[in-house]
């Protein structure tokens, strides 16, 4: 399968799109005994990370930022992007704290401040990036959630009857996996988080495959120079495929479904994540490109 019905940046604002409308139906259900804590995934800092924290009360819900570190030594939000936090929204107060609220019957203003905030102040590049632990009932709007029966252990390998079954064995698994709903958006794709790896997998319409795929370098110059470049990896490299796709490359990597071996996938995740991180900032350099998480 090549990549020429994926377009990443679509699926990114479809993913926020639909994070922001699962996070609105959320708070207006909020009662005055529950909290909610969206925070940016750990990654490599120990201790307080990012987060907005809601609450509600008298019909009002309240939020209020969090401080954190995103990067060892690295405060977030920085000083210099309270400016920002105000255009977008929020009340910056005389003893620092970053505040909005709203009424529950208007909380799409938090929803989309929410995420404003996530993309802008903490570079939040997509949903799956945020920690699952304070998100399972925001997530779990993202998809019509059936769990198929629990399988034993004679029965891991199992032979799907088309592409619906086996999209809900995988998000079965992914969610066992991760403890948390599939991120999967309209089109079928799913983003999974692997370290600092994004990857998106996709079951092939006759239920034979499950395709991953991972966007290693954006903005390439010299499509002469990244096929000859991409023909020699390819001829290297004991698993994933290399791709140009636009001005991207992606690395691709097929997983057998018929029958559908949990297994599998998970080598298939943990091979691709391998392959990303080892390559993109070479890959970058060579190419004349950025990595995912370079700088634009």
């Amino acid at each position: 399968m090549d990549l020429e019905n994926f377009d990443i940046d679509s699926a990114t604002s479809s993913a926020w799109m639909q994070f922001t409308a699962n996070l609105a139906e959320v708070l207006s259900v909020m009662d005055q005994s529950s909290d909610l804590t969206i925070s940016v995934a750990r990654g490599l800092v120990s201790g307080e990370v990012p987060a907005i924290r809601f609450s509600a009360a008298d019909q009002r819900v309240s939020a209020h930022v969090v401080s954190g570190l995103t990067a060892p030594g690295t405060t977030d939000p920085a000083q210099d992007e309270l400016p920002l936090l105000a255009k977008l929204g929020w009340t910056v107060r005389d003893d620092g704290d970053i505040v909005a609220e709203c009424d529950q019957e208007e909380t799409g203003f938090l929803a989309v401040l929410t995420t404003a905030t996530m993309r802008q102040v903490f570079d939040v590049i997509h949903p799956v990036f945020l920690e699952p632990d304070h998100l399972k009932e925001v997530l779990s709007g993202f998809v019509s959630w059936h769990t198929p029966e629990q399988l034993r252990p004679e029965e891991v390998a199992v032979m799907p009857k088309g592409r619906r079954e086996l999209d809900e064995l995988i998000d079965a698994h992914l969610e066992r996996l991760f403890r948390h709903p599939a991120l999967r958006d309209p089109e079928g794709d799913v983003a999974i988080r692997v370290g600092s790896t994004m990857v998106f997998l996709r079951s092939t319409p006759d239920a034979a495959e499950v395709v991953l795929f991972s966007p290693l370098v954006h903005d390439v110059s010299g499509r002469s120079r990244t096929c000859e470049v991409l023909n020699d990896l390819n001829v290297e490299s004991r698993y994933g495929r290399f791709a140009l796709h636009r001005d991207r490359v992606y690395v691709q990597l097929s997983v057998p479904a018929k029958p559908f071996v949990p297994a599998h996938m998970d080598f298939a995740l943990k091979i691709i994540a391998q392959i990303a991180d080892g390559i993109d900032d070479d890959l970058a350099a060579k190419l004349g490109g950025r990595t995912t998480f370079g700088p634009s």
